[in-house]
């Protein structure tokens, strides 16, 4: 969800509420607070030169709380809270509060208490933010009627080990964007986050692969804003799901995209590319779809590499899915998606199926389908992971 300052409001993730947007004023020079992470620390940059930035910890229970001022804040800084609270088990929940008329509060609440750690560099306070290691919360549920039987319990020897692993989960659409739309009135948007909240839960229950959703409600974020979270929490893998639409509602099955260097690989992938990646012209004029930092990096040599091991990532997960639902297309399919746009991170968009197909639009529905598809992508997820590890792809 792309959030216009000056006339929009801010979500509180985790508590459900909307509090006034801060307002951005082009006078004053106060840099803007950013939140960035390690594989087990939380960085917070507050602008030295700002009056209201602070950083401290409250207890009963145990919160990280951040002031800073109202001019501080940036759009994208709305999107890594969501983001930051998943990819880090001992933050319970994350809000923001319009604390004064002066100052906006973030407070993380934490599972345990929190060292924090303060630095000066160049006129920025650098805090970081550090729990003992090993600490873990409760994994939410999936909230769902006709809920699904708990997955089987986790084995030891399953577990990919050495260093935490992060998949990027993106559930397509969302908010003012519904994305395809089926005959019997079923949105994309609400199928594909289904999915990708069972996907999360089989990753982390079934493999203890942390995974992390670039959207956790009903809301609109823009494809490069995907594309960029992805490596400001340096995830090893991105997934976006998808359940698209077609002009001829005869079409059906499941497909597996990669990126393109030179356009689509067929009629049917470039008419999916061209509809996905006109989302963000059609739904936010606010967004730059010239991104310097998509700009700088696209097709070079650790683009050319990535869109390697993403066909290889494609095929494990094609594997995997042929054994729940029939596949539109066996082959990995390519086109210039734009959130598959990330250097060094394998990245795959996943057509689980075609909500335009009567019959398939009945099958997105059900939870026993989701579970199955999402149970598919898991394993297809963990298999390739198995097999970068062997090969030294990733630490």
């Amino acid at each position: 969800m792309t959030i216009n300052q000056s006339r929009r409001k801010l979500l509180v993730f985790g508590m459900g509420m909307t509090l006034v947007s801060p307002k951005i004023f082009a006078a004053q020079k106060i840099a803007l607070l950013d939140l960035k992470s390690t594989s087990d620390s939380l960085h917070i940059t507050l602008p030295a030169n700002d009056p209201h930035a602070r950083v401290f910890t409250l207890d009963n229970p145990d919160r990280v709380v951040i002031d800073v001022s109202m001019t501080a804040f940036s759009s994208s800084l709305m999107h890594s809270l969501v983001v930051v609270k998943q990819k880090f088990p001992w933050i319970v929940r994350a809000k923001i509060a319009h604390f004064n008329p002066q100052t906006a509060r973030i407070v993380f609440e934490l599972n345990q208490s929190a060292k924090i750690s303060h630095q000066n560099v160049e006129g920025l306070k650098s805090i970081s933010v550090t729990v003992a290691k090993g600490a873990m919360a409760a994994i939410p549920a999936v909230e769902k009627e006709n809920a699904q039987p708990e997955p089987e319990a986790y084995k030891p020897e399953e577990k990919i080990s050495n260093r935490p692993l992060l998949v990027m989960i993106d559930p397509g659409h969302g908010g003012k964007d519904p994305g395809a739309i089926g005959g019997g009135g079923t949105y994309e948007k609400h199928v594909v986050l289904d999915i990708a909240r069972h996907l999360q839960q089989q990753l982390q229950r079934q493999y203890k692969i942390h995974a992390v959703l670039t959207r956790q409600d009903d809301v609109f974020i823009p494809l490069y804003h995907r594309v960029n979270l992805a490596h400001q929490h340096e995830a090893d893998l991105f997934i976006s799901i998808h359940a698209d639409g077609f002009s001829n509602d005869q079409v059906s099955g499941a497909s597996v995209f990669a990126l393109s260097e030179h356009g689509a690989g067929s009629a049917m992938a470039r008419y999916l590319s061209q509809s996905e990646n006109s989302v963000d012209a059609i739904y936010d004029n606010d967004v730059q779809t010239n991104d310097a930092y998509l700009k700088q990096t696209l097709f070079d040599l650790d683009q050319t590499e990535t869109i390697n091991r993403s066909l290889e990532f494609g095929k494990h997960l094609a594997t995997h899915i042929e054994t729940v639902h029939h596949m539109h297309n066996r082959h990995i399919e390519q086109a210039g998606f734009v959130v598959l746009k990330s250097p060094r991170i394998p990245s795959v968009l996943v057509e689980t199926s075609f909500i335009t197909n009567h019959q398939e639009e009945k099958l997105l529905q059900q939870p026993g389908f989701q579970l199955k598809m999402a149970k598919a992508l898991a394993s297809g997820i963990h298999g390739y992971l198995n097999q970068e590890r062997k090969e030294n792809l990733i630490a």
